[in-house]
């Protein structure tokens, strides 16, 4: 292959430039490699960059191309998995990503802070099971 400045390119350099984009050995997927991996749509993960902007935040090329290392391909797993699977919202999708942080990032909530976790996460359930229902009936009809 041959680069735009008009030199040949191995194999090995096509790979590093079309995966890398900084000096860190990580490896880096294009948008369109992450929905082969994950089955997302492109204009669904593109969304989801903006929906969920604390969690989604890929890396650019000097063209502005995005790249998504390993964690981020995994969170738009859990992402899919939370909305398209278990049936949460948007709001309920990014609070439950908040809650998993911190419950790792934090020390142990106070009684009151439970509470209020054990509420939302009862709602969560409670719009899952209607949403569950709202399909059995149409997929009935």
């Amino acid at each position: 292959m041959i680069n735009m400045k008009g030199k040949q390119l191995t194999p090995e350099k096509e790979v590093k430039d079309m995966v890398n984009v900084s000096s860190s050995p990580e490896l880096l997927y294009s948008i369109s490699q992450v929905n082969a991996i994950t089955g997302v749509p492109k204009s669904t993960i593109r969304f989801w960059e903006k929906e969920f902007s604390e969690f989604l935040i890929p890396e650019r090329t000097t063209g502005n191309q995005r790249r998504y290392d390993a964690g981020t391909v995994e969170m738009i797993k859990e992402i899919d998995n939370l909305v398209n699977i278990e049936g949460f919202t948007l709001e309920g999708a990014r609070r439950q990503l908040n809650n998993h942080l911190n419950r790792n990032n934090s020390p142990p909530d106070s009684s009151n802070n439970k509470l209020d976790e054990l509420a939302e996460t009862m709602s969560d359930y409670l719009l899952q099971k209607l949403f569950k229902r709202v399909r059995d009936e149409e997929a009935s009809r």
